[in-house]
């Protein structure tokens, strides 16, 4: 509690500088009801703050907050671990009460770097690429999986700290990219939480017919600040109605992999899981134009280093190292007034593959969306749907918002999975859930 005031006061000198100040607070209640349990999934209250300082010269302070109430629910049943978290991106570091969560959301200092030029340096969110509920070149920030992918991408995506420089480089806008931070993708607790990963694609399972124990080991996070850095490079440039980009990162997968052996506890064999960080090089590039009332989107990239779950008895660690090219095709439609329908087609290919990994060499899924502003844009209703064509799982999404006044915002939400229970949404097929989310501005 001590560190929480030491920060609130290190903050005040800003309302006394010379400039713009603004600032912008929201209080939202969520709560969700799991239909299959009839339990409550999630009942929480969140504070947001943002503030906002623009200097005499251009230059901006910008520092947001997030402090989480967990009410109750079944998301994080006692206190999350956050093994993922680096020492400086924690916010346990200045006020640890659960289940009153803090977070240090943003907080960085933006200028201008020479005519054409800019330079942002602090915790911040960089996001590349357009895609839509899946991830093909959104990899700078690592994402918080608590609520599988149900929470929007600005609310899940973590912040790191980080140095952000744009400058011009002939035809291109030229951004460089390094983040000393070593946060990585967070998971809910294993074999805790309503969205605690268990398919076997993802978490290593004992072989079918064995009923072995799983011991998972903590992760074994990187930590050395400079040597663990990860770096990116993105050039971007339109040419007539084509924005084209060429992206680069030589970086560590927010995702650990894992590595398992057979061990002897006891009496009694155990598979022990240690999950593990890899370095990997990722470069692809994006294209998207405007051809009357569509809108056309592109991505690709390739990871030079893939681990996935390797299930074949003669393995010696439990894991199968190859590569991946994943790509997504994207089609917008404007036509008809108010509204847009989207359509996205994605692959995952790896460079190799055997009989005994979890899923095929080519990986796809499809999404399907249809968003329509009412009632003189006060109101939106949206429909989406995720399919994964190899495993026959989905999962259907629908949410009405509604601007009650203009300080207060309601969603309604219904969220369906089905499908193999091994599946990537097949896995919470006993997660169906309908949810509430009241906001209110000030």
């Amino acid at each position: 509690m001590f560190n929480f005031f030491i920060f609130a006061i290190a903050a005040l000198p800003v309302l006394a500088l010379a400039g713009e100040f603004d600032s912008d607070s929201k209080i939202s209640y969520q709560t969700a009801e799991n239909i299959s349990a009839g339990k409550l999934s999630k009942s929480e209250t969140r504070f947001y703050n943002a503030l906002s300082y623009q200097t005499d010269s251009d230059g901006r302070l910008f520092l947001s907050t997030r402090l989480r109430w967990n009410m109750s629910g079944q998301l994080e049943p006692g206190e999350p671990d956050q093994t993922a978290f680096s020492p400086i991106s924690d916010g346990r570091k200045i006020y640890d009460n659960y289940p009153f969560q803090f977070e240090l959301r943003e907080a960085y200092y933006r200028d201008t770097l020479g005519e054409e030029g800019t330079l942002i340096l602090g915790k911040q969110q960089v996001v590349w690429g357009q895609a839509d509920g899946v991830t093909v070149l959104d990899i700078v920030n690592p994402m918080n999986y608590r609520e599988f992918i149900l929470e929007d991408p600005e609310e899940a995506r973590i912040p790191t700290w980080m140095a952000n420089i744009v400058v011009p480089a002939g035809p291109f806008d030229m951004q460089l990219l390094w983040i000393p931070d070593q946060t990585y993708t967070d998971f809910p607790n294993y074999n805790e939480g309503e969205f605690a990963i268990r398919s076997r694609r993802l978490i290593p399972q004992a072989p079918a017919g064995l009923t072995l124990p799983v011991e998972r080991r903590r992760a074994e996070r990187p930590d050395r600040p400079i040597k663990d850095s990860d770096v990116g490079m993105a050039l971007t440039t339109s040419v007539d109605s084509w924005d084209f980009s060429l992206n680069y990162m030589y970086h560590y997968n927010d995702a650990p992999f894992f590595e398992t052996r057979l061990s002897m506890e006891g009496a009694r064999p155990v598979i022990v899981v240690r999950e593990r960080y890899e370095r990997t090089h990722t470069v692809g590039g994006s294209a998207s134009t405007s051809i009357n009332d569509f809108v056309l989107r592109s991505e690709l990239a390739h990871t030079t280093h893939r681990s996935i779950i390797d299930y074949d008895p003669s393995s010696e660690n439990g894991r199968f190292r190859t590569n991946d090219t994943s790509y997504v095709l994207g089609l917008d439609y404007y036509g008809v007034a108010e509204s847009v329908f989207s359509a996205q087609f994605y692959q995952s290919i790896l460079g190799g593959t055997t009989d005994y990994l979890p899923r095929k060499k080519v990986d796809t899924i499809m999404t399907f969306l249809y968003r329509k502003d009412l009632m003189h844009q006060r109101d939106s209703f949206e429909a989406r749907w995720l399919t994964n064509n190899n495993d026959g799982d989905g999962l259907f999404r629908l949410q009405y918002a509604s601007k009650l006044t203009k300080s207060i915002k309601s969603t309604l939400g219904l969220d369906v999975f089905y499908g193999d229970k091994n599946g990537l949404f097949g896995q919470f097929h006993n997660n169906d859930r309908i949810q509430l989310k009241l906001d209110y501005y000030f």
